[in-house]
């Protein structure tokens, strides 16, 4: 079933009226349309799982399923969404959208703010308010640029649009996330705009990342089970288990020393978790393995997933 109206227009109207309390005529007023469109927008909310008849809020935290993680993996927060959502796009929406109402709380003005590419991530900065009372926020990509032309791969494109919506500045990467050749890699590096973005990456106050899933999902799209598949992963220490900024990984969450990694234009381990605070945003089946990899690379200060997902990781990592 293909939803009529945005998603981000479902989730915002389905919480101005369920949770801010908002009647359809103001809601109406504020976004500029029809009050018949406002009722037609929150039936379509609860047929597609944003709103189901218990109000599932997805500003509210799973605290048990928080608490849990966080005694897990050792981070310091986590956000668990409470959601009902079915397919993976739906899903993606609402928990980046959290997650811009999460990170937002964590951005400070005057501060240097580093973000990556992906569906999640562009979801998540498309979420931002313009209105968020934050200023002078310096805003630099973590990755180079990509040659795939969806508006989630842009990155410096997402660094424009953030920068405009917290009142700061932006800084631009003109190389290739990936080099041909190590060589090439090391030119690009010793470039004046290179050098003054890895420097900017050093200090970083907050980072915003997702995790990428396996290689073998975006290869064929092949969802599999994550118990099946855990033995296989940990077996093999040179099979990447999914992404932080195209830097692949494995399931025991090390950073994985081969040419790929080492033509990889971006943020290194090293300067990831020297950032004041990292927080990602990932959910979804096909991720389940990755962010347990993830969580296991000490990089990771806040979480922000879903409950099943959430659920689905705790329940892997003790298999």
């Amino acid at each position: 079933m293909e939803a009529k109206y945005d998603i981000h227009i479902m989730v915002q109207v389905a919480q101005m009226y369920y949770m801010d309390g908002f009647t359809q005529e103001k809601i109406a007023n504020q976004l500029g349309i029809s009050r018949s469109s406002i009722s037609m927008i929150l039936s379509e909310a609860r047929d597609f799982g944003i709103v189901d008849i218990r109000i599932k809020n997805p500003q509210t935290n799973n605290d048990e399923l928080s608490d849990r993680i966080m005694q897990t993996f050792g981070i310091p927060k986590c956000y668990v969404i409470p959601v009902n959502a079915k397919l993976l796009r739906i899903l993606t929406k609402i928990v980046a959208t959290q997650g811009a109402f999460i990170s937002e709380k964590e951005i400070k003005s005057h501060s240097t703010l580093g973000v990556a590419w992906g569906t999640t991530c562009y979801e998540c900065m498309m979420a931002f308010r313009n209105n968020t009372n934050l200023y002078d926020v310096h805003v630099v990509p973590l990755i180079g640029g990509t040659n795939r032309i969806a508006s989630e791969y842009q990155l410096n494109e997402m660094v424009r649009i953030m920068a405009e919506k917290l009142q700061g500045t932006p800084s631009f990467i003109y190389a290739p996330a990936l080099a041909d050749t190590i060589e090439d890699k090391q030119l690009y590096m010793k470039s004046g705009p290179m050098q003054d973005i890895v420097e900017v990456w050093k200090s970083l106050d907050i980072a915003l990342i997702s995790v990428g899933a396996p290689p073998e999902y975006y290869n064929s799209k092949m969802l599999f089970d994550p118990f099946e598949m855990k033995k296989t992963f940990e077996s093999d220490p040179m099979r990447p288990i999914g992404d932080i900024c195209a830097r692949r990984f494995n399931l025991k969450g090390e950073f994985l020393q081969n040419d790929y990694n080492q033509k990889i234009m971006g943020i290194g381990e090293e300067e990831l978790k020297g950032a004041g605070k990292v927080i990602c945003i990932a959910s979804g089946n096909h991720k389940i393995l990755s962010i347990l990899g993830a969580l296991r690379t000490n990089t990771i200060d806040v979480l922000i997933t879903d409950e099943n997902t959430a659920q689905s990781v705790l329940d892997v990592a003790k298999d």
